[in-house]
């Protein structure tokens, strides 16, 4: 603590190219070209007689490809991000999408070829290869079922540029217009000009997590009379991709079921899933609990909807941008010094852009390419102890892909229910270490409260939000109205809250405003997913001690080279148990002990 070695600043992208023009840039873009066109000469030699060197080469590049032009995708994301304001950004990542999408029409031809191999022919071919290569086969064919003929699946596509994307880029284009004024005691929030401020979404988000109630409740208040005027249109919106993802995925490809698609993309059972929603549902009351006790702690005599977010705000403690760093290194160092040691590079490498700068796009996210760049963080630091495991939660991202760095392009990468893993983990020993370090007991109580109120964003309401869809997907192909799915959120909202906590009306719309429902449907339960695996792993830790952490760090040297069920048994997790669920709830519950034994304290 105290020493000042690394400062805020932006980051070097030179690693993942040179720059986004010039003489390099071309040279790069060339190469990317002049493989693409080596690739589509393999067509013709796709047939059950190819030979394993023949097809040992056009995986060889066809990984080639992938590293190209993650490069290019992921350098124009960032260069967008550091300054969402600059015209050249817009432009370049405008110009990288369009590369991405014709990366893509130009070698999907390959991945369905693997798909549709017949067994013997799949068996020859994986018999003597790597062992990501053999996986990444292996993964593809589970879709063989539900996969068509070449042209079909061509014509999906198209259908898809005409119809489910312009369906997601209608509703994107309807919300991102949409500006938000504050109300407060009958005035408007003002701008530094003193006129009437119009708020942006993440402005609106930024107020629902901070201390002033009033401004939580007027931003709720504000988002809502943007939203629903346009219920309906949103709504048929919904209900169209809905049935657009009923028509291809049931109808014609033949799915068991609307959550079993991206299930099975992910290479999770149906019954793991289900095991998972269920133990959500029957520990609603388990956050019921901490609501009730955190309106006493906020002096209300019920907690509301509007305030569920609301930090205690009994400190302000800053912590120095340097002395963060610090300690999340040190955090990750007791933990295991190789990580410790891997959480460095990405310091000293300068690939985390921190500061805040006017045009810099909001939020936090880790940016992992290929397996031999380094991966890159960015957040906005402010100071607060919410920004420094900001820190550690991307930072554990990194080190997931950096120890996952010997595998292929194709499955270094881990399946999304396990991307949260490293990143909740990390957090966790930076929470203990913070708390171990803190002498304050006001302090400690507002990092228990803010744990807490992250695990139920990432938890209980992300399992719900799947639960909606499901019922959704359910009523739409029964004829349910735009109203009738409104109904249906708000009695879930009811069984998540209880009597615990009010839900003012509007709230029933709350669905229309929830944007991975449109574009990534059944992505939230994953949330919840890492968030109890990361309980229950956490909890082994504590019970194991040293000898879990090598368990650990080769669950997180997989990736995505072997399903998830696979990577969760070495490690004594059972993702299809009852019990194994129950108990990352019951370890919330324990917090929540912890929490009022420290209310008392103060």
């Amino acid at each position: 603590m105290g020493k000042i070695r690394f400062q805020q600043k932006l980051w070097n992208l030179k690693d993942v190219l040179p720059s986004h023009s010039g003489p390099e840039f071309d040279t790069e873009l060339e190469k990317l070209k002049s493989n693409l066109k080596r690739f589509e000469h393999l067509k013709q030699k796709l047939s059950p007689k190819i030979s394993t060197d023949d097809l040992l080469k056009g995986l060889r590049l066809y990984e080639k490809i992938r590293k190209n032009n993650a490069r290019f995708e992921c350098y124009a994301y960032m260069y967008f991000s550091q300054d969402t304001t600059s015209q050249k950004a817009r432009a370049f990542k405008s110009r990288m999408d369009e590369l991405d999408a014709d990366v893509s029409n130009r070698t999907v031809f390959f991945s369905l070829w693997l798909t549709k191999l017949d067994d013997k022919t799949a068996n020859r071919l994986t018999a003597n290869i790597n062992e990501d290569y053999v996986y990444y086969i292996k993964k593809l064919r589970k879709l063989k079922p539900y996969v068509l003929d070449e042209a079909v699946e061509q014509t999906i596509k198209t259908k898809d540029t005409t119809g489910r994307l312009a369906m997601i880029q209608l509703y994107e284009q309807i919300t991102n217009a949409f500006e938000y004024t504050i109300w407060v005691d009958g005035k408007t929030l003002k701008d530094e000009r003193g006129k009437t401020k119009k708020f942006a979404y993440g402005e609106i988000v930024r107020l629902v997590f901070g201390p002033d109630a009033k401004q939580r409740e007027a931003a709720y208040r504000a988002l809502y009379k943007e939203f629903i005027p346009h219920r309906d249109v949103l709504g048929e919106i919904y209900k169209a991709l809905v049935r657009d993802w009923r028509n291809e995925h049931i109808n014609t490809r033949h799915f068991p079921s609307p959550i079993s698609v991206f299930n099975l993309a992910n290479d999770m059972p149906d019954e793991a899933v289900g095991t998972l929603l269920s133990a959500c549902r029957r520990n609603s009351n388990v956050f019921q609990k901490f609501f009730s006790l955190k309106a006493r702690l906020l002096k209300m005599k019920q907690m509301s909807r509007y305030h569920i977010y609301a930090p205690l705000q009994k400190s302000e403690k800053k912590i120095r941008y340097s002395d963060a760093v610090e300690l999340v290194l040190d955090a990750y160092n007791s933990f295991h010094p190789r990580l410790g040691e891997l959480a460095r590079r990405v310091f000293e490498q300068d690939h985390i852009d921190s500061e805040i700068r006017k045009g810099k796009l909001s939020g936090a996210y880790c940016m992992s390419i290929t397996p031999k760049i380094i991966p890159y963080v960015f957040i906005n630091y402010a100071g607060s102890i919410s920004h420094v495991m900001t820190i550690g939660h991307e930072v554990g991202h990194s080190l997931h892909t950096m120890l996952a760095s010997h595998h292929s392009q194709l499955t270094y990468h881990s399946h999304t229910p396990l991307a949260e893993i490293a990143s909740i983990f990390g957090e966790l020993i930076l929470s203990e270490k913070l708390m171990e370090e803190e002498k304050d007991p006001q302090i400690k109580q507002d990092l228990l409260v803010l744990i807490l109120s992250e695990l139920y964003a990432t938890i209980p309401r992300q399992a719900y939000f799947t639960t909606f869809e499901k019922d959704a997907h359910s009523a739409v192909d029964k004829g349910a109205t735009v109203d009738k799915l409104a109904d249906l959120y708000f009695s879930g909202l009811k069984k998540q809250f209880g009597n615990a906590v009010q839900v003012p009306k509007e709230f029933k719309w709350e669905w229309i405003t929830i944007p991975h429902i449109y574009r990534y449907p059944f992505y939230c339960w994953t949330y919840s997913f890492g968030n109890l695996v990361t309980l229950g792993l956490y909890n082994k830790f504590k019970e194991e001690g040293e000898s879990f952490k090598p368990k650990y760090i080769k669950l997180l040297s997989y990736g995505g080279s072997e399903s998830p069920e696979k990577v969760l048994t070495e490690v004594g997790v059972d993702i299809r148990s009852e019990k194994f669920w129950q108990g990352g709830f019951n370890i919330i519950k324990g917090m929540i002990d912890d929490l009022k034994r420290a209310t008392k304290s103060i």
